[in-house]
């Protein structure tokens, strides 16, 4: 595993696999490469880089939607009736 992974992995409570199914870490390393913990762990959770969201896999595949078990609004149609389905539940 490289640093950046396991960093990345250590500091969100993500697996690497987890991390790697976002589609994004060669993106985020080329975007966190130096940048200091704090900001490493906003742009996985948020998908927001200083203020910019890189693309809108960023956002879609942003950890803090995951982390609460629900797709970021806007990305993926609930479907007619879903308002009366619980949210389903996280892994975690």
């Amino acid at each position: 595993m490289d640093a950046f992974l396991e960093l990345s992995a250590e500091l969100t409570g993500f697996s690497a696999d987890e991390l790697r199914s976002t589609g994004l870490v060669e993106q985020y390393r080329a975007l966190a490469d130096g940048a200091p913990e704090n900001e490493i762990i906003q742009l996985w959770y948020t998908g927001v880089w200083r203020g910019v969201i890189p693309s809108e896999r960023a956002y879609a595949e942003g950890l803090a939607w995951k982390a609460v078990g629900v797709a970021a609004p806007g990305t993926r149609a609930a479907g007619f009736g879903s308002w009366e389905q619980r949210p389903r539940r996280s892994a975690r």
